[in-house]
């Protein structure tokens, strides 16, 4: 059951987010800073979720669903982590900020799906997912994407750029960290919000 054996709309957005995955990982590890390696490695993230819908919508028993609102909760998180931990606007920026630091790194280890976060399980899942609507070259170069995103990663979690953390800033930067790590050691709480957006879509 390879991409061309199925549905023309189903194997286009397969074929798409397969492009657009290779295409924003490759601009994240081109990309000079720190800040747009991480812009394009969100669009990679969510090129993974679009694959494990269209893998949903290919072989229902794919647990694609799952997978897909996993790994958009992985993206939305580490995306708001990494604003909170960011510079501001006016550059503001702050040596040896360790709450930034290590929000910044969280950020990065969930969208390139390292453990303990999240974003772990929700990146075999959708390896999983593609091995069982039958695109096991698309699952390869998903795995080849997640290992070449390593490189930029490296370089954004050794970036000195930092802020700040006071008030309800921090606060947010570190109920977003815990909500990261919580869902890698317990996935199962990300797998009922799953359940419960599959339900609904049903």
């Amino acid at each position: 059951m390879g991409i061309a054996l199925a549905p023309a709309p189903i194997a286009a957005l397969a074929l798409a987010s397969t492009a657009l995955l290779v295409v924003a990982t490759l601009l994240a590890v081109r990309a000079r800073a720190a800040s747009q390696s991480f812009s394009w490695i969100v669009v990679a993230g969510a090129a993974y979720a679009v694959l494990g819908m269209a893998s949903a919508l290919h072989v229902r028993e794919s647990d694609g669903v799952r997978a897909s609102v996993l790994q958009l909760l992985a993206v939305v998180l580490a995306s708001a982590v990494a604003m909170l931990c960011s510079t501001t606007s006016e550059g503001e920026k702050v040596a040896g900020g360790r709450l930034a630091t290590a929000g910044r790194v969280l950020a990065w280890l969930t969208l390139v799906g390292l453990p303990p976060t999240v974003g772990f399980h929700s990146k075999v899942m959708v390896y999983r997912a593609l091995l069982m609507a039958g695109w096991g070259w698309v699952a390869v170069v998903a795995m080849l994407a997640s290992a070449t995103a390593l490189l930029p990663a490296f370089r954004g979690m050794g970036s000195s750029e930092g802020v700040e953390m006071r008030g309800l800033r921090a606060a947010g930067a570190v109920a977003g960290m815990a909500a990261i790590v919580l869902l890698g050691v317990y996935p199962q709480l990300g797998f009922a919000i799953a359940k419960v957006v599959e339900s609904l879509a049903a």
